[in-house]
């Protein structure tokens, strides 16, 4: 990215925004709209203007509000022949549309819509030859507001991104629709295929946009304003040559905008409209049903116990007396039929409120133990926690603290971060050699394939929204579940933190069960396998493309 060390003191570092101000001379907010930080980090400057990039959700945006004189130079005059390009738009639009109604279902063509575009006009359009009748749009302000659960659905298309407070926005939303009402937000992302390819010279770099969201963070601040049920898919188009050179007329210039003002010139302009070519889009749809706010957050812990007989009551006792401020928690334990005596003590121990008990008939595996408890979980964020004493309970704190801030989705554990080192088995030196050159490779492996840095992906600490989940189906039954759970989430478009833990090793013969040959030829099938599937979408999702 370009830098620009005039526009922010020194690139990459925290910018205090509280005393800086618009160029009308009003004061500007600084905290931000998804994770509450003040953190902001000086990204790069384009066309003229500067964009921050928070430090705790990463959210991008534009700061301060560009002056006339760099709006006028950015804008660029539209052009006159417009009319293949409007034809296009429509259909675009009315597949937003299309989309809706699948999410509403067989009462979709009586609801109440709320639209929310600068593109007004053209949608209520597309959407009257959908069906839709009942379109509204907020009132001009002054004007009286829709009272409370006015709405069945609200669509919100190129306009959250745009607006002074899309926290507040979602807020009003939220309160606008009726209960388990439908939001379909169509908007740029920050991890689309041309915004990390083209950088500086994205298209959506433009004074329109105030905020910049990634696939993450607009998850997080919808799940923040109660929302949940999210799915996120890229919006697939095909554009005529025709519109792709209006487009790179309007825009500012760049390489980009010029490379396909020259490529479209070499086709006659006759021919431009006919040719339609597929290409990755910077848009995406985002799916949400709106959910009524708990007073609490909960914590869903699920633990998976076979043979466990000698350390399930320490483990279990520490698990249920473990605190952690400001949320209630449910432990769901899976029994999956010991042969040691576990069972009965399981039975035993895991009665009262805030437990959840699941007799399986079989030991299928740790996976299968563990898909099995996620399809019983009922909390805000999930932990994933294993029936032996090598990690450490009190590390639940730190854990959650960055999902509960908004800060991140997915958090793992990490028992090769910081100042900790590799496992060690106090009496099997030769088989933690083994298993330290596995973890090695497995790692190395995993990172080359998606694209990541990670230092412990396999750990058993895997905390994340219990939302993450949506849309997702899982199919391992052994300890390959750890890196399908991970995989998906990963594809999904999360982003993994790593956080330090405690942690005591075991040995093979003081009862670790992972095996030397069969398990490490599930996890290569894994890496494979789950980097070619396709990952998703929930059946309402599909059925709208």
């Amino acid at each position: 990215m370009e830098s620009n060390p005039h526009a922010a003191g020194v690139s990459g570092q925290p910018v205090a925004m509280n005393p800086a101000r618009s160029p009308d001379g009003s004061a500007q907010a600084s905290d931000c709209p998804v994770c509450g930080s003040e953190e902001w980090n000086y990204s790069m400057n384009a066309h003229g203007l500067t964009f921050f990039t928070c430090g705790g959700c990463q959210l991008m945006r534009l700061y301060p509000d560009p002056s006339a004189k760099t709006l006028e130079s950015i804008r660029r005059p539209q052009p006159t022949d417009a009319v293949e390009s409007t034809e296009e738009e429509f259909e675009r639009a009315r597949a937003y549309w299309k989309h809706l109604q699948t999410l509403l279902g067989s009462e979709a063509l009586d609801a109440k819509i709320l639209l929310l575009s600068s593109e007004t006009e053209l949608l209520r359009r597309a959407g009257r030859d959908a069906g839709f009748h009942r379109i509204e749009t907020l009132p001009a302000e002054g004007a009286a507001v829709p009272s409370e659960g006015t709405f069945d659905a609200c669509l919100a298309v190129f306009s959250l991104e745009r607006m002074a407070d899309p926290a507040g926005a979602l807020r009003q939303i939220h309160g606008l629709l009726k209960a388990e009402g439908k939001l379909l937000v169509v908007a740029p992302l920050t991890d689309s295929w041309p915004a990390k390819m083209c950088r500086d010279a994205w298209t959506q770099l433009c004074p329109e946009n105030r905020f910049y969201f990634s696939s993450e963070n607009l998850q997080t601040a919808l799940l923040g304003h109660d929302f949940h049920q999210i799915w996120v898919q890229p919006d697939r188009r095909r554009y005529s040559l025709a519109q792709l050179h209006r487009r790179a007329l309007t825009y500012p210039a760049t390489w980009l905008t010029k490379a396909v003002r020259a490529a479209c010139t070499l086709v006659p302009a006759g021919l431009r409209s006919r040719i339609r070519v597929p290409l990755p889009t910077s848009a995406f749809i985002i799916t949400a049903t709106r959910t009524e706010p708990r007073k609490r957050p909960t914590l869903s812990i699920v633990m998976p116990v076979y043979n466990e007989k000698a350390t399930f009551a320490e483990c279990f006792q520490a698990v249920r007396a473990k605190e952690v401020p400001g949320m209630d928690k449910e432990i769901v334990v899976v029994e999956s039929n010991s042969k040691d005596g576990t069972r009965e003590l399981v039975q035993e121990l895991c009665t009262g409120d805030g437990v959840r008990l699941i007799l399986q008939e079989k030991a299928s595996g740790k996976g299968n133990a563990v898909r099995a408890g996620l399809r019983a979980v009922t909390g805000d964020i999930v932990l994933i926690q294993d029936a032996d004493l090598e990690y450490d309970v009190n590390d639940y704190d730190a854990l959650v603290k960055p999902i509960l801030q908004r800060k991140a989705a997915l958090v793992l554990g990490s028992r090769h971060v910081g100042s900790w080192k590799l496992r060690k088995f106090n009496d099997q030196p030769l088989v933690a050699t083994f298993f330290n050159l596995g973890h090695l490779f497995f790692c190395t492996s995993l990172n080359l394939l998606y694209g990541q840095s990670l230092k412990d992906p396999f750990t058993m600490y895997k905390v994340f929204r219990a939302d993450c989940l949506h849309g997702l189906e899982f199919e391992c039954d052994r300890f390959d579940f750890d890196f399908e759970i991970l995989i998906k989430l990963l594809r999904k478009g999360y982003r993994a933190v790593e956080l330090p833990v405690n942690y005591n090793a075991r040995s093979l013969n003081e009862g670790k069960k992972v095996t030397a040959v069969r398990d490490p030829l599930t996890w290569v099938r894994a890496l494979v396998k789950f980097r070619l599937c396709k990952i998703g979408p929930p059946p309402e999702a599909a059925g709208a493309r």
